[in-house]
């Protein structure tokens, strides 16, 4: 369950920071900046050749005078340039009133405002209309007028372009609309061969990339003033709906197809500042400039002085007067280097960023940061690559839509998995610090338990040893009782003897010594009964044959005494063990002693116990069997657990033979073995031989 809340709320957040990015001007001003990018990086190889910028600019002004000049001066500057035979002339100059500087003009100033008629005496009659004139050079060739909107200004009717203009499918409403128009005279606009629009509108962020081909005025389409250019040569203009992939529709001038976007945009191609042919007005008024050099070109007039015209920064950083924005649109036109960018393109990209989003989300979820890193780059390089052969067919894809969301979201992501994963580290660490800590008191614990396992160990071992020595002393009180009344009859018989005289060194010396035979037997049984409890058990080389010898001698009167046969049998070679020879005598006690209980205990006519000892060159074994009835079958593999015994309360402890495995297997590196046979238990002790015991360390060296 806390997974999925953890997915719904991972969705949800995505969700709301992709809208954030959808709603946010600073996404579009952020792809601004990967178009110019693009721009920058892989700029158009063709150079401005097809127009030429006639400049009114500070060194004219200057020779001329203020802004705006006689019609005169524009007529002659119009004429010098009709006299080149350019393919057409683009003015962008608004003469939307009469020329006050004329004649006629003023002469019926004076008289409207002072009731004064004026002459210029000597002026030819053609030269008393300065608009006439312009009016007149304007039909020399091939010129081109714009118009623009104000608002502050008062629109009129304008003089419809002459230019032919087939919208397929596409209604008129879709274009921007221009309102107030402002344009130039109608003497004007009925002489030129077409208007263009000169609206150029920066993007948000005060970069002009982007300009719009054609706008609307009511219900006619205005091409701009490049296109106006253009078109003056060749009157058509046809508009198709275009696929969404490639742009909204489709423009083709002068057998040029261009594709734009909803709003009949196009990105600009601009080129070096330095590389546009440009000439003052000066040098064409003065005649100091080859007019030549402006035949078959596109001219455009305009002022480049500061203050006069409107002025735009474009992506490199640099600012340009308006005039040469339409002098690019001819260039870009001619030169094929108009750029579309599909509107289609900024939804699908942001969704396939938020698509691309999700999985980079489930892989940091599952902690696959390298496959998000991979996957990071490869999207990022397919869509540079797809994005470079889209530029190289005139489509910028809105790249910006689709990167950066993804790279900040990437970035959130990474920084918010940074926070969680330096938590759950802490986390870890914190946790292996308390688990070392745990094991650091579990250990001592352990320590302690196993101090406490050794010490009931030791008490265990005792413990089955004292039982042991309980049952030894029986035995010792059974072995002296008869050196004991010999001692005794011996005694009385001295008395006697001396009584009657018979005392003499023989008998003294045979008295002696059949005192000495029985106090020595004393001696020796006392001497193994303290071999048997001494604490010493350094582990040591021993012969098997030689505790089983011992321990058969304790035991011997308590056999006796209860007429129990021991068919005992040696190996003839020595085998050698290595371990406490203490320890194993008290094994040999402990395995005889309980085949004497089960005898005495199933009172068996001929109670009989058969040892062998025998071996090889890496084992020796002792077998131990007895004839008194066996072990039940359900409890003959529990007989080595501590406690468990199968005597009656009181007489067993349930340690004896737990501490004989113990010492077999854990000490001596050996094995023992139970087992029925014959109406008997026979025990196995299989030991290695002290050489291989010395081998097999060497080797662990």
């Amino acid at each position: 369950m806390k997974s999925v809340f953890l997915a719904v709320g991972s969705m949800i957040l995505t969700i709301c920071f992709y809208l954030f990015w959808w709603q946010s001007p600073l996404l579009s001003q952020l792809d601004y900046k990967s178009y110019d990018l693009l721009t920058h990086t892989f700029p158009s190889y063709h150079t401005p050749g097809s127009t030429v910028v006639v400049e009114i600019d500070d060194k004219s002004l200057k020779a001329f005078g203020q802004w705006p000049w006689p019609r005169m001066i524009t007529a002659e500057l119009v004429n010098s340039i009709a006299d080149a035979n350019p393919s057409a002339v683009a003015l962008d100059i608004v003469f939307s009133e009469k020329d006050r500087s004329s004649p006629v003009t003023l002469h019926t100033f004076y008289r409207d405002f002072f009731d004064i008629n004026i002459s210029l005496v000597g002026l030819p009659k053609e030269l008393d209309d300065n608009d006439r004139i312009l009016s007149e050079a304007i039909t020399r060739t091939k010129t081109v007028l714009p118009v623009f909107s104000d608002i502050s200004v008062q629109g009129k009717e304008c003089v419809l372009p002459s230019t032919v203009i087939q919208k397929g499918e596409i209604p008129t409403e879709q274009f921007q609309n221009i309102g107030n128009v402002v344009c130039s005279l109608p003497m004007y606009q009925q002489r030129a061969k077409g208007i263009g629009h000169i609206h150029a509108v920066a993007d948000s962020d005060g970069t002009l990339r982007r300009l719009s081909l054609l706008m609307r005025h009511n219900n006619t389409l205005i091409p701009t003033l490049g296109i106006a250019a253009v078109t003056s040569i060749e009157p058509t203009i046809r508009i198709y709906p275009l696929s969404a992939l490639m742009g909204d529709m489709e423009l083709t001038v002068a057998g040029s197809r261009f594709a734009l976007d909803q709003h009949s945009n196009a990105l600009l191609e601009f080129y070096p500042f330095e590389q546009y042919e440009r000439v003052s007005a000066y040098d064409l008024l003065t005649h100091t400039y080859d007019p030549k050099r402006l035949q078959g070109k596109f001219v455009f007039v305009g002022a480049t002085a500061f203050g006069l015209d409107t002025w735009h920064t474009i992506s490199d950083g640099s600012v340009r007067p308006g005039v040469f924005t339409h002098a690019t649109v001819v260039e870009n036109l001619i030169n094929g280097d108009l750029k579309v960018q599909p509107s289609f393109y900024r939804p699908l990209n942001i969704v396939s960023s938020f698509v691309i989003a999700l999985v980079m989300l489930i892989l940091m979820i599952r902690k696959r940061y390298l496959s998000v890193l991979f996957f990071s780059i490869m999207v990022v390089s397919v869509a540079m690559l797809i994005t470079y052969l889209a530029w190289q067919q005139h489509i910028y894809l809105s790249l910006g839509y689709l990167i950066i969301p993804l790279l900040s979201y990437l970035f959130i992501l990474s920084l918010l998995m940074f926070v969680i994963d330096y938590r759950d580290k802490k986390r870890f660490i914190d946790e292996i610090q308390r688990t070392s800590e745990q094991k650091s008191r579990l250990k001592s614990a352990l320590d302690r338990s196993e101090n406490e396992i050794e010490y009931q160990k030791a008490m265990l071992f005792q413990q089955s040893k004292l039982a042991a020595m309980g049952e030894m002393i029986d035995n010792i009180a059974h072995q002296w009782r008869q050196p004991l009344n010999m001692l005794s009859v011996i005694v009385q018989d001295t008395q006697y003897a001396y009584g009657s005289g018979k005392v003499d060194k023989n008998y003294i010396d045979t008295m002696t010594s059949e005192s000495m035979e029985q106090i020595v037997f004393m001696s020796q049984t006392i001497e193994d009964f303290r071999n048997f409890i001494k604490p010493d058990q350094k582990n040591a080389p021993f012969d098997l044959n030689q505790p089983v010898a011992e321990s058969l001698e304790l035991l011997a009167g308590m056999f006796e005494s209860q007429r129990i046969i021991i068919d005992v049998q040696y190996c003839d070679n020595p085998l050698d063990i290595f371990g406490s020879a203490s320890e194993f005598k008290q094994v040999m006690i402990n395995l005889l002693h309980n085949a004497r209980d089960a005898l005495i205990e199933n009172q068996s006519p001929n109670p009989t116990i058969t040892l062998r000892v025998f071996g090889d060159d890496t084992y020796g074994a002792i077998t131990l069997q007895d004839n008194g009835g066996g072990i039940h079958p359900d409890v003959i593999e529990r007989i080595f657990e501590p406690y468990f015994t199968t005597k009656e309360e009181g007489k067993g402890s349930g340690i004896g033979l737990y501490m004989s495995y113990a010492i077999i297997r854990t000490k001596m590196g050996g094995s023992i073995g139970v087992e029925n046979v014959d109406n008997g238990t026979m025990f196995t002790l299989t030991l290695p031989l002290w050489r291989d015991f010395e081998e097999k360390d060497s080797k662990k060296f």
